[in-house]
């Protein structure tokens, strides 16, 4: 985990030309929460298989995040500049904590004393132009705070887009069975509506666990679950993440690659989540269109 925080920021170094202006960039302000632009005066790179990307955690034939109803005036869905933010009706809160970061810094070392601005968790390597950390907590404390209270996908009124997306037949309902049965031991007046929803089965008799597990790609892909071998995985897997999103933690894309790299029937996963970046199609350089096109022309040769 730390090591894939450190290749991040060390990309970032390397990938961005300074000055560097974190203003227009989108990075300023607390950077633990959604959204985040392409780094300003970033390198602009032959667009290749390791360049860029797609929406999170979205493969060759792998999982991507399911987006709730449209609102009125929301932006194209297609614009590679789209906040997803805006149209994946999910609530998220905005963040006090971490750091803020605006302005231009004038070297790479400038900007790592920024990041160091509320306590040092970040050293710098002039020479090598590369970064390491302390802790991942370090980490999380300044640029990736939650930005979901608890109950985040699960919403006690089923509110959330989650709800619906594991609903039933287009409806909102319960569907994390964890949280039932910590609702249960609390004596919550909420456990019955849990209960009832996790034993509803759709139009074509699914019940929720089902349709659940029919979306985590982990469930066909570790061997410890029960849809291992009930499935063809993709051959070949490119993943591309916001480091800085704060809907979930980092350990969520990163099983997904280490998943995936482990099966036997899939050969290349090709995994990075970009410093800077929020819930938004992180790109290191370059166009996610471009980038994600010669990706998939480079699995065909």
């Amino acid at each position: 985990m730390k090591a894939t925080i450190e290749e991040s920021l060390s990309n970032f170094l390397a990938d961005t030309t300074f000055p560097y202006d974190a203003s227009s960039s989108g990075m300023g302000g607390g950077m633990g929460g959604p959204g985040g632009g392409m780094p300003s005066g970033g390198a602009p790179g032959e667009a290749g298989p390791g360049d860029g990307g797609t929406p999170p955690d979205m493969g060759d034939g792998g999982p991507s995040g399911g987006m709730g109803g449209m609102p009125s005036g929301a932006p194209n869905a297609a614009d590679e500049n789209t906040d997803y933010t805006q149209i994946d009706d999910i609530s998220r809160t905005e963040t006090s904590g971490g750091l803020s970061l605006s302005g231009t810094y004038e070297t790479a070392a400038d900007y790592i004393d920024a990041l160091n601005g509320d306590g040092e968790w970040v050293t710098y390597d002039e020479a090598s132009n590369t970064a390491t950390i302390t802790s991942v907590k370090g980490f999380c404390i300044a640029l990736k705070q939650a930005s979901k209270s608890l109950g985040a996908f699960d919403q006690l009124d089923r509110g959330q887009g989650e709800n619906i997306l594991f609903g039933e037949n287009g409806e909102a309902r319960h569907f994390d069975a964890t949280l039932a049965q910590v609702l249960e031991g609390l004596g919550s007046e909420y456990a019955a509506d849990f209960a009832d929803d996790l034993a509803l089965t759709d139009s074509l008799g699914t019940d929720a666990q089902t349709r659940l597990e029919m979306y985590t790609p982990l469930y066909y892909l570790l061997a410890s679950q029960g849809g291992y071998g009930q499935s063809t995985p993709a051959k070949h897997w490119r993943i591309r993440t916001g480091i800085n999103q704060g809907d979930t933690a980092l350990t969520c894309e990163l099983n997904l690659a280490l998943a995936a790299q482990a099966h036997p029937e899939v050969e290349s996963v090709d995994f990075a989540t970009v410093w800077g970046q929020g819930h938004t199609q992180a790109e290191r350089t370059g166009s996610a269109t471009d980038n994600f096109v010669a990706w998939v022309a480079s699995c065909m040769d």
